[in-house]
């Protein structure tokens, strides 16, 4: 609905804001003339004041900026000045004239207190000093001191006028306080007046026109009402049959959606039962010719199923193990905690996977990668457990073989580098040997002589004994480590097995002039290793390095073993070396079979020290700076980590 009203009251309000910035502009622009009539009444006093009594005072002007500030009140000329501006404005608006040089300096002033300030920051005396332009402004002061003595609340035009005689250069600054206080109260005046009258006549418009307004709206309510009753009438008689209308279709679109969604559920029904027929059908042919021997157990472990395959490598058909429990395949080769720890996982709901030691019918063993899971009917609830197991006897037998393999190359490799320290072992054992055979001789000599007694003969006695057990560590140190058994893993300190190796690296590295230290961490965790295996890779990556170094300076022949912790609980050993490094086109088949870059070489020390290592479950690799050294690195996880299971 129109508001008539509220519109009237809208458009009130602007023509109320249009006079009221008409008479904010008409306002200023009375005071704009105002100020320039001033101004115009100012500039005509300056420029009488230039052309009669300038000429006496120009060069008092112009020459007093090196004088006190204080004395210039006292000054004869300002005397002269005042008494010639005095009778200068003798009848003229004017309250208050001060003069300026053009260094800003107020050389007079009509109050002598502001003599002496300077004018350099006000804008006023910067625009007539250094553009030569007058400019004005409309001030008003509570007081000032004039001519005739002390003014009170007066509104002035205070003007700055630039002084020059004729057309010559600018000499001054002369600034007057015009005294404008009728003009302005005449202009206020003449706004307040036309407020007043503007308010009389539209007071006088808005009350009638409000009285028109209020009628009318009064009028267009009253119809606008009997419009919307009759209105509103319509609309619910129009909303009732809609209603009534939609009522019916709802209830034909419902029965027809229910007996459309009854159809498509039996339909999804037997498509349902149709797959399900055709999953169950292809999983029993799954499972039947599967390559892997299907066991189902109800939940105390009696066999309900097994699969043609089981029967194919067990040789028991399904009638012979049906009501029996998987027992029946036990070899006696598994610990029994082995098969308890199976039984607390799969109770717990949980999968267990494993290898099985198991026998068959004829009593034959064989080998199975077993996994036995739970299977829960659609509330979670464990009704059968399932068993699938793969027959690895085969790969078993040739992880063994590779294994032997493996260990026989390990041993072919400790012979070969045993046999490259046979002359350093020989010098060590001669040692102890040529001790033996000196105190031997000189206890013989003694016996022979007739003077044999055993205080004197004891301390060569004593160093006998000493060297024979010095060369015999020697022989059983190097017998051990070229003893020929099988792979034997057990928890290792990793740092007691490069001090068990380095006495033997020590002989061969004082035989090539070179130094050996070693930077072992402490607190390394265990790992699970063969002892003998695990000193053969330290024992060849140091023999190598010690070989890389032989043809440089002796001062720089240096090798370093550092062990340290990695992250996962592994731990990395670190062989450095200062020889001449491997060039980068053999970085990548250094740990190549039959790779070998020194003249003699069978190129196996780095191949089976691979080998060992990866077969640890490690890594080895290296990294090499031309020409400054190699560094050979591998890493062997922890004890905890090779024997964590998977519960």
């Amino acid at each position: 609905m129109f508001r008539l009203v509220r519109f009237f009251l809208f458009t009130s309000a602007l023509a109320v804001a249009t006079v009221t910035v008409a008479v904010v502009l008409y306002r200023q622009s009375e005071v704009r003339q105002l100020i320039a009539f001033a101004e115009s009444q100012n500039v005509t006093l300056a420029r009488s004041f230039a052309n009669t009594i300038w000429p006496r005072f120009s060069s008092y002007v112009t020459s007093v900026s090196d004088s006190r500030k204080d004395a210039l009140p006292t000054r004869p000329e300002t005397h002269a000045i005042h008494e010639a501006l005095k009778a200068l404005t003798g009848g003229v608006p004017v309250l208050k004239i001060k003069i300026f040089n053009l260094d800003g300096l107020t050389v007079y002033s009509s109050e002598p207190g502001e003599m002496g300030a300077s004018a350099t920051n006000n804008p006023g005396f910067l625009t007539a000093a250094r553009e030569g332009k007058p400019a004005s402004r409309l001030t008003y002061r509570d007081r000032i001191s004039a001519f005739e003595g002390e003014v009170q609340n007066r509104d002035l035009v205070e003007t700055y006028l630039p002084i020059r005689v004729g057309t010559g250069p600018l000499e001054g600054v002369f600034e007057l306080y015009s005294d404008v206080t009728p003009l302005v109260a005449r202009i206020e005046a003449s706004a307040v007046n036309l407020v007043v009258g503007f308010v009389v006549v539209f007071g006088l418009l808005y009350g009638t026109l409000l009285v028109v307004v209020l009628r009318a709206d009064n009028t267009i309510k009253r119809q606008y009402a009997d419009i919307t009753e009759k209105n509103a009438t319509l609309e619910r008689e129009v909303a009732e049959r809609k209603r009534a209308e939609m009522a019916l279709t709802k209830a034909h679109d419902e029965l027809e959606r229910r007996v459309e969604e009854r159809t498509r559920k039996l339909t999804e029904e037997i498509a349902e039962r149709r797959r399900a027929e055709d999953n169950l059908r292809k999983l029993s042919r799954a499972v039947e010719q599967s390559p892997a021997m299907t066991v189902i157990t109800d939940l105390e472990g009696r066999i309900e199923y097994v699969n043609p395959r089981f029967t194919q490598v067990t040789g028991y058909a399904l009638g012979e193990v049906a009501g029996k429990t998987p027992r029946i395949l036990k070899s006696g080769e598994m610990p029994p905690k082995e098969y308890e720890r199976l039984w607390k996982t799969i109770t717990a709901g949980r999968e267990w996977r494993g290898e099985m030691h198991n026998r068959k019918k004829d009593g034959e063993l064989y080998w199975a990668l077993t996994s036995i899971s739970p299977v829960t009917d659609q509330a979670g609830a464990v009704t059968h457990f399932l068993g699938v197991s793969e027959d690895i006897t085969r790969r078993k037998q040739i992880e063994e073989d590779a294994r032997r393999h493996r260990n026989e190359l390990a041993h072919a490799g400790r012979v070969i580098v045993m046999g490259e320290m046979a002359t350093s072992l020989a010098h060590e054992l001669n040692q102890p040997l040529t001790v033996i055979s000196g105190c031997a001789q000189v206890c013989l000599d003694r016996l022979h002589a007739g003077d044999g007694r055993p205080e004197e003969m004891l301390d060569s006695v004593e160093q006998v004994a000493e060297q024979a057990q010095r060369a015999s560590e020697i022989i059983r140190r190097t017998r051990r480590f070229l003893r020929k058994e099988e792979d034997e893993r057990r928890p290792i300190d990793v740092n007691d097995a490069i001090r068990g190796v380095a006495d033997l690296l020590r002989v061969d590295a004082r035989e090539q002039g070179a130094a050996i230290d070693l930077d072992l961490a402490d607190g390394l965790p265990a790992v699970s290793a063969d002892l003998i295996q695990l000193q053969q890779v330290v024992l060849n990556l140091a023999h190598n390095g010690m070989e890389a170094m032989a043809g440089g300076s002796p001062h720089r022949r240096h090798l370093t073993i550092q062990t340290s912790a990695v992250e996962g609980g592994a731990v990395e050993v670190a062989v450095r070396d200062t020889g001449h490094g491997i060039q980068t086109e053999n970085l990548g088949r250094i740990f190549a079979p039959f790779f070998t870059t020194k003249p003699g070489g069978l190129g196996m020390g780095l191949a089976i020290s691979r080998s060992i290592v990866e077969a640890h479950g490690g890594r080895l690799w290296v990294t090499s700076n031309e020409g400054i050294g190699a560094v050979f690195r591998f890493m062997l996880p922890g004890a905890e980590d090779t024997g964590r299971d998977d519960d």
